[in-house]
């Protein structure tokens, strides 16, 4: 059962979630969906570039230098450098959409991804514990929550595969023992109240 939620940990981990929720646009019947395939292979491959390759690639490089000097990056801020490079490389993507109109939905998912980050940093600092898990999966709620109530109807079973995978997600979680209750709800509701801030008026 322990290895279970941790595979389910890394499937569904912070970087790999944006990346689903675009691929879901691409494979249901959203407009998306109807784009030429080397534009949607684009869009995939800017997600993963941005909200994995890069940050991943970032930390360990970081964590290479500091081990070149002698000492290890102290545990405690391990989190916040995580969170900044997000910042970072969700500010240029956002930046890479802005150059089209038509992909406005990409450049406002980049800007949920910054706003993320920036929600996750600031607990951090006062709560020195936040689940950047539930924080993406309450966000990814929230993305497809929005383009439902937009009349996006074809995503209707993937909001409901997110809420439930969600809360497989919280139990995997707290199984593991990496998280209490509380901060579970704090990341999520976040998470979900950032994102539609952020894509209704930023």
């Amino acid at each position: 059962m322990k290895q279970l939620a941790k595979i389910l940990s890394i499937i569904l981990h912070p970087c790999f979630v944006p990346i689903y929720a675009i691929g879901m646009l691409m494979v249901t019947g959203t407009v998306y969906h109807y784009y030429p395939l080397r534009l949607q292979l684009y869009l995939l491959w800017a997600i993963a570039l941005y909200s994995a390759i890069l940050p991943i690639l970032t930390v360990a490089l970081l964590r290479r230098l500091h081990r070149l000097r002698g000492h290890e990056l102290p545990r405690r801020y391990r989190p916040v450098v995580i969170m900044v490079v997000g910042i970072i490389c969700y500010a240029l993507y956002a930046f890479t959409m802005m150059k089209a109109p038509s992909l406005e939905l990409f450049r406002k998912i980049a800007v949920a991804g910054v706003m993320c980050n920036i929600y996750c940093l600031v607990m951090l600092l006062f709560t020195r514990r936040i689940s950047t898990h539930l924080t993406a999966m309450g966000a990814a709620t929230a993305f497809f929550t929005m383009l439902n109530i937009a009349g996006e109807q074809t995503l209707f079973w993937v909001l409901i595969g997110t809420l439930l995978v969600s809360g497989l997600l919280a139990t995997a979680r707290l199984y593991l023992g990496r998280h209490r209750s509380l901060q579970l709800f704090a990341a999520y509701v976040g998470g979900f109240v950032v994102t539609v801030f952020s894509m209704l008026y930023i």
